[in-house]
């Protein structure tokens, strides 16, 4: 009996321990209340600011990439591109005997498109290229002859969904030939139903070039045999398309827009919204954006103005262009970025 009865005494000891070790590490050591702070540790970095960009008292032509951090302009008859974030500049070479017709930013990315100008002794051609401003790079798009020395690139239009571009070439006496390139540089000259040509345009999801009639103040779009009508509107001008195709055209009277029309090529001619602005203003200062914001460009006051909202942004100096985010401006021959945020 004595041995049972130390056998028993131990087996319970031994229980006994067990059960304090678990219970230690379950209530201790692997307790979920435990409290263990940690801290983050980050990285400070310098916030980087944009260079101060010179801009000459002879540039001309200047414009801003569609983010607004390259700026480019003529000087002379050189082609110059200035990051706004690291201040390098580059001049576009071209050959001896070559000079810039057009030059247009993307709508979209940091690239351009540029018409260059060859006279020969025997012919003259337009080349239209490329320009990849981040690599520095030209490429090639696509010939055009023309047997008119006067001749120019007056506006090139692309859209970015279609990969289509169109170019307004004007002639002697302002006549007007609109070509075609397609995807694959394929080109086509364009029937028009003008032969005077003001405003062009395109759509970003359909292959549509939207042209104004100089003359009887009509606007046409390709494919079709009658103008854009209006109910109301008796001179109409072209204002631009958003990302989602819809069309925007101003009634112009006494030389200034009083109402904005907006719709799509189907919408019938009494089925347009109108918008209605504070006060009549010039067709050029009336900046449309991707998103189908609009914008007023007041130049005495250095204002913008979102239309649909009222709120107001100011800048300082010269209006140069409205960017996606900001406006660009020259003042004391720098450049000035105004957020619109």
């Amino acid at each position: 009996m004595k041995v049972f009865r130390r056998i028993a005494v131990w087996i319970a000891i031994s229980l006994a321990l067990q059960f304090s070790g678990l219970f230690y590490i379950n209530n201790y050591f692997l307790s979920s209340q435990t409290e263990i702070k940690a801290k983050k540790v980050l990285k400070s970095e310098p916030k980087k600011e944009n260079t101060t960009v010179n801009v000459p008292q002879d540039a001309k032509n200047v414009s801003v990439s569609f983010d607004g951090r390259y700026v480019a302009y003529y000087q002379g008859n050189i082609l110059k591109v200035v990051d706004s974030k690291t201040g390098n500049e580059k001049n576009v070479e071209f050959k001896d005997g070559v000079e810039v017709s057009f030059y247009k930013w993307l709508k979209d990315r940091n690239r351009m498109l540029i018409a260059e100008k060859h006279d020969y002794t025997e012919n003259s051609k337009f080349n239209l290229l490329y320009y990849e401003v981040d690599k520095d790079i030209k490429e090639d798009v696509k010939e055009l002859d023309y047997s008119d020395e006067k001749a120019q690139i007056d506006d090139i239009q692309e859209s970015p969904f279609t990969n289509v571009i169109y170019i307004k070439m004007q002639n002697r006496g302002r006549r007007s030939n609109i070509y075609r390139i397609n995807i694959m540089k394929e080109m086509q000259k364009i029937y028009t139903k003008s032969y005077m040509i003001d405003k062009i345009g395109t759509l970003y999801l359909d292959d549509k070039l939207i042209y104004e009639d100089d003359i009887y103040h009509s606007i046409y779009v390709t494919g079709r045999q009658n103008p854009i009508t209006i109910e109301g509107v008796q001179n109409p001008v072209w204002i631009g398309a958003d990302e989602n195709d819809k069309i925007y055209i101003g009634n112009e009277e006494n030389g200034k827009v009083s109402n904005i029309y907006c719709g799509n090529l189907n919408t019938d001619e009494n089925g347009y919204q109108n918008i209605s602005l504070n006060q009549p203003v010039d067709k050029n200062d009336i900046f449309l954006m991707p998103s189908g914001k609009i914008y007023i460009n007041d130049n005495l006051k250095g204002i913008v103005t979102e239309l649909s909202t009222g709120k107001q942004y100011t800048y300082s100096g010269k209006f140069i262009q409205i960017y996606e985010g900001g406006i660009a401006s020259i003042s004391n021959g720098k450049l000035e970025k105004s957020s619109l945020n």
